[in-house]
């Protein structure tokens, strides 16, 4: 019951002093709007795995500089028209 108690007099003090609620409703919905917004972003771009329908077709592909106190490996990368697909029967 101390619960619905302290929102009893939360919301009371709200009504006190209108102003005030009148920049902390807002706030609190932007924020949480806002959280959820960038979460349903992230989980949709970065959570959920890629749907790829060749996946024995895709090609990593990267590009270093050359570094004097580093070696950079090196990847192999087929030439066109030379892959395991294009040579399969």
């Amino acid at each position: 019951m101390s619960f619905f108690r302290d929102l009893k007099v939360a919301f009371h003090s709200l009504m006190r002093s209108k102003g005030l609620a009148a920049i902390v409703v807002p706030t609190l919905a932007l924020g949480i709007g806002a959280n959820a917004a960038i979460f349903t972003l992230v989980r949709g771009v970065l959570l959920k795995p890629l749907v790829n329908r060749d996946e024995n077709r895709l090609v990593y592909i990267r590009q270093s500089a050359p570094a004097a106190d580093r070696i950079t490996p090196r990847f192999p990368c087929p030439k066109s028209g030379t892959s395991k697909a294009a040579s399969a029967p």
